[in-house]
C-alpha cells in the first residue's frame, strides 16, 4: 500500500509539473524593432506595449516581456525626429492549450484561458514609423519576423490624398461663381433671367454635401469601423483605406482587401476586421438586389486567418435604419447559421457552431453592422461586433 501511494505522489508530481511546462506560463517574450518607409533599421525608440493584462516598456531593438491575453496588443514607438509607429497585435490560441486539455482537463484549460496563457502573439515585430500595421499570429507559427499589414499614416500630413479633397471641391465651387460674373451684363438688361440663375447655379451643392455616405469611394478615402469583443469589452478602430483605383477593382490597406466597384470582396489576404474578415464568404457577407425571405447556402474554405472551413445557411430577413456620422442608412439583415471546421490545439478539424449576422446597406454596397460568434471546444465562446461609425473623406 505504502508503494502505491508514493507511485500515486509522484505521478500527480508529473501531472502538475507538465501542466506547468505545456501551458508555457502567462508571459511571453516579443522582438520589437523599427524602421522607417525604405527600410533601414532606427534602433533605440522608446515603445510601450499594451494589453488589458498590463503594460511594458522597452527599446526598440529589444525584447519585451508581456502578459499573454486573448485581447489585442497596442505598440507605440517614438523617436525623436521620426513619426509614431504604431501597430495592433493579434493572439492566437496556442498549442499549449490542448496539451493542457490532456493533463489538466477543461479546469486547466479554463485557467490558461482566464490568465491568458492559452494565447500567443508574434515573438517578432517590426513597426514602419509614419504608420500603423496589423500583426497577426496566425501568420507567425513558426516564430519568425512578421512586418505586418498597412493600417493607415499616423501623420495627418502624410496623406497627400486627403489633404488634396479640398483642391478637387474648390474646382467644383468655381463654375457655382462663374454664372454671378456672367449675372453683370446680364442684369444690365431689363429681362429678369439673371434671378432664377443663382439659385441654378448653386442646385448642385446639395448631393455634394451627402457624398460622406455615398457609394463612389475615391482615392484616399478610409471606411472607419469599431471592432469590439463582446465578451471582454475591448474596442479598436479598424480603418480601410483606399489606396488606388486599378480600372474595375478598389484596392484598400496595400493590397490586403482587394473589393470591385460595387462592393463585392474578391480578396482579403488579413483578417483585419477580425471574423468579419477571417470568415468572410467569396464575394463578402452581403449581395446585391436582396429581398427578404430570400436563401442561399454557401460552402468555402476562407482566405486568411486559420483558413478554417464553413458551411453556411443564409437567409434575408427585413431592413434596419442605421446612423452613420450623422446620416441615415437602410440595411438588410442577413443571418448565416451552420458549422466551422477548425483546428482544436494541435488536433484535427471539429466542427463547432458558427452563427452571423449582417445588415447590409445596397444603398452604399457595403456592410454597416457585423456580428459573429462560435464557441471552440476547451476555449469557450467567440464573439465580435463590427459596425461603421463613419467615412473619412
Amino acid at each position: 500500500m505504502r508503494s502505491w501511494g508514493t507511485v500515486a505522489v509522484l505521478l500527480t508530481a508529473l501531472a502538475m509539473g507538465g501542466c506547468a511546462s505545456v501551458t508555457q506560463g502567462t508571459d511571453q517574450s516579443i522582438k520589437v524593432e523599427t524602421i522607417v518607409d525604405g527600410g533601414a533599421a532606427i534602433p533605440g525608440a522608446e515603445c510601450e506595449l499594451q494589453n488589458d493584462k498590463g503594460s511594458s516598456f522597452v527599446r526598440s531593438g529589444e525584447s519585451a516581456v508581456v502578459r499573454r491575453s486573448g485581447g489585442n496588443l497596442s505598440i507605440k514607438c517614438a523617436l525623436a525626429g521620426q513619426p509614431p509607429a504604431v501597430g495592433q497585435a493579434v493572439s492566437r490560441a496556442n498549442a499549449g492549450l490542448a496539451g493542457n486539455v490532456v493533463i489538466g482537463g477543461v479546469i486547466g484549460a479554463a485557467i490558461d484561458v482566464g490568465t491568458g496563457a492559452a494565447f500567443t502573439y508574434p515573438t517578432w515585430i517590426q513597426l514602419v514609423f509614419g504608420q500603423e500595421r496589423a500583426y497577426d499570429r496566425s501568420g507567425n507559427r513558426d516564430d519568425g519576423l512578421v512586418t505586418g499589414t498597412f493600417v493607415r499614416a499616423t501623420v495627418p500630413g502624410a496623406a497627400p490624398v486627403l489633404a488634396a479633397e479640398p483642391s478637387e471641391k474648390k474646382l467644383v465651387a468655381n463654375p457655382v461663381q462663374e454664372p454671378a460674373v456672367v449675372e453683370q451684363p446680364v442684369a444690365k438688361a431689363p429681362t429678369p433671367s439673371p434671378a432664377p440663375v443663382v439659385p441654378v447655379a448653386f442646385t448642385p451643392a446639395a448631393p455634394a454635401a451627402h457624398t460622406v455616405t455615398g457609394a463612389a469611394l475615391r482615392r484616399g478615402d478610409a471606411l472607419e469601423y469599431v471592432l469590439v469583443d463582446k465578451l471582454t469589452g475591448t474596442r479598436s478602430t479598424v480603418l480601410y483605406q483606399l489606396d488606388r483605383i486599378e480600372s474595375d477593382r478598389l484596392i484598400f490597406n496595400q493590397g490586403s482587401r482587394i473589393e470591385s466597384l460595387d462592393g463585392k470582396v474578391l480578396s482579403v489576404s488579413s483578417p483585419l476586421g477580425g471574423l468579419f474578415d477571417s470568415s468572410s464568404p467569396p464575394g463578402g457577407w452581403g449581395r446585391k438586389d436582396l429581398r427578404s425571405g430570400m436563401r442561399w447556402h454557401e460552402e468555402y474554405v476562407a482566405s486568411n486567418g486559420e483558413k478554417a472551413r464553413y458551411e453556411l445557411d443564409a437567409t434575408v430577413l427585413g431592413d434596419s435604419t442605421f446612423d452613420v456620422d450623422g446620416a441615415s442608412l437602410k440595411a438588410t439583415k442577413i443571418t448565416y447559421k451552420g458549422w466551422m471546421y477548425a483546428a482544436v490545439g494541435v488536433g484535427p478539424a471539429q466542427a463547432l457552431p458558427f452563427e452571423a449576422t449582417a445588415f447590409y446597406a445596397q444603398d452604399i454596397g457595403r456592410v454597416v453592422k457585423f456580428e459573429a460568434q462560435y464557441r471552440r471546444a476547451y476555449i469557450g465562446l467567440t464573439s465580435e461586433s463590427l459596425e461603421l461609425t463613419r467615412i473619412l473623406r
